[in-house]
């Protein structure tokens, strides 16, 4: 039987074989088919489309082996807290001690507030939570470190931050004028 004189459901069973089956040997098969080129055309669509006209690539099988160990959290950079104020102001300043996750957390006794370097001054408050930065006359940066106890027991386990506190002059709000005395021209 020549391929020309197929009917519809001969080709549907012919592209359902061609799904299972490589589509090279498919087309090598039907060139040496004494068929009309019509129905080459027609297979080799049909190969086209279900193959893409090549032959599957071979993969090769990647394996990879992971290892998972306990989980740390990520140490953290200290940022110094950077303030500007003029040499006229004074800023208030509070500590709200967080656990890495950012919960609330308690101290072990009052944390200590030290000027390492700069002109400015510190008063803390009864408690050490808080404390009011009070700028010197004197224009430059102030370097404070705030020291506290994290360890609720006997033990000490020493937490800090730093603050940068950067005084800049005041600038001129008023012209402040003032007028004198007449004087005869």
């Amino acid at each position: 039987m020549e391929l020309d004189k197929w009917n519809t459901s001969s080709m549907t069973i012919l592209m359902t074989k061609l799904n299972f089956i490589e589509s090279l040997f498919w087309k090598e098969y039907f060139q040496r088919l004494p068929v009309n080129s019509n129905i080459k055309q027609v297979v080799n669509t049909i190969i086209n489309i279900f193959h893409g006209g090549k032959k599957k690539p071979k993969h090769k099988k990647v394996v990879f082996g992971f290892k998972v160990g306990l989980v740390k959290t990520k140490p953290k950079k200290i940022m110094p807290l950077e303030l500007k104020i003029t040499n006229e102001q004074k800023i208030p300043v509070t500590l709200k001690p967080v656990t890495d996750t950012g919960k609330p957390a308690t101290l072990d006794g009052k944390p200590a507030w030290t000027v390492i370097s700069g002109n400015s001054q510190v008063v803390t408050s009864e408690d050490g939570l808080s404390a009011e930065l009070i700028s010197s006359d004197e224009l430059g940066d102030t370097e404070i470190v705030v020291k506290a106890d994290a360890d609720l027991g006997e033990g000490v386990e020493e937490i800090s931050d730093i603050i940068k506190l950067s005084v800049v002059g005041a600038t001129a709000k008023n012209l402040g004028l003032a007028a004198g005395a007449p004087v005869p021209k």
